[in-house]
């Protein structure tokens, strides 16, 4: 079974460029240092940076990868964002993961052909949900105050285990005015693992009597996690116990639920790693609560945006359609 990760390169807009420097790719960088976060790297586009621009604040998914990657196809981003086309109506800000340099070099598996970067060690100290949500709180608070923004129009967009980071930072900022948040959980990550034993055992693939098994399996390993919720020493599926208690305790639902701002939550039929059943509890807790504000869509595809044909092989990527329309809809809001 696949964690709940990021969407690494298969999400990735590729480019050939040879640049080293964020100028050089577009953006401004800036660095808070703060005793608790450490420093924090976020970047800017620098297209009309001096323009009263709205902001829009992008959270990327899971793993300790930099923003921008060398490969051997070239130059690829974790960044599905079409920086001129924005360029004109928002001021795009990234942010690096902790310790995680803006732009390396990375490696492929040669078994899965996923990519392999090393985790800096400040990145395996440091990770949590708070340290992401702190961190992003930081940065939009340092950023209104750097560079002329629009207040009406601040707005957060997360992907993946970035769904998880805005759904937390929207009740923590009052001054976030719009947020998108794609292919995450409606309620905790741990969730998933378990409700995925019930799928499969539905559709066949497994018994009933083995998905209890896995079930009562993975709770074991929930249980051990959140006896050590600070490890960053024991892993499990790629990740710290750290990360994995952090993220595990939180339930998006608790803030999704409270903002009354326009929000727009998208799912993917065929998720493997966020299921969509958290998705369909946000959508019926939402319409049983009277919620206005929240759009949902729902796709055809899996995590990564990817459509498969009949015979199980995939047919296309569909990342930046479904990213597109995000940005039709924060147009019309």
């Amino acid at each position: 079974m696949k964690t709940c990760l990021a969407l690494l390169l298969l999400l990735c807009c590729a480019i050939q460029l040879h640049a080293q420097k964020p100028e050089q790719l577009g953006y401004k960088p800036f660095t808070i240092k703060d005793g608790k976060l450490g420093e924090v790297h976020y970047y800017v586009s620098q297209k009309n940076i001096d323009q009263p621009l709205g902001i829009l604040l992008y959270i990327d998914g899971s793993g300790a990868f930099p923003l921008f990657q060398h490969t051997a196809r070239g130059t690829m981003s974790t960044v599905p964002l079409d920086m001129q086309a924005m360029g004109d109506k928002y001021h795009v800000i990234i942010i690096s993961k902790p310790g995680v340099p803006f732009i390396d070099s990375v490696q492929r598996d040669p078994v899965t052909g996923a990519p392999t970067y090393n985790a800096p060690q400040e990145y395996t100290q440091r990770l949590s949900l708070q340290w992401r949500a702190d961190a992003a709180d930081a940065v939009l608070k340092d950023a209104m105050k750097q560079i002329p923004c629009n207040k009406a129009h601040i707005a957060i967009m997360g992907i993946s285990e970035g769904f998880q980071v805005g759904a937390k930072l929207l009740g923590m900022n009052k001054s976030i005015t719009h947020a998108l948040l794609y292919v995450g959980n409606g309620l905790t990550q741990l969730y998933d693992f378990t409700q995925q034993q019930r799928a499969d055992a539905i559709a066949g693939k497994i018994t009933h009597e083995q998905a209890q098994q896995n079930i009562d399996s993975i709770a074991q390993v929930f249980k051990d996690i959140l006896t050590h919720p600070d490890a960053t020493d024991k892993e499990w599926y790629g990740h710290t116990y750290k990360r994995w208690s952090s993220f595990g305790s939180y339930v998006p639902a608790s803030d999704i639920l409270k903002t009354n701002i326009p929000l727009y939550i998208v799912a993917a039929m065929k998720d493997h790693n966020s299921s969509v059943a958290g998705t369909d509890y946000l959508y019926i807790e939402s319409i049983r609560q009277g919620k206005k504000n929240i759009d949902f869509k729902f796709y055809p595809y899996d995590h990564y945006f990817n459509e498969y044909g009949e015979d199980g092989k995939p047919t296309g990527n569909h990342t930046l359609d479904v990213v597109n329309e995000g940005m039709t809809w924060l147009e019309k809001h």
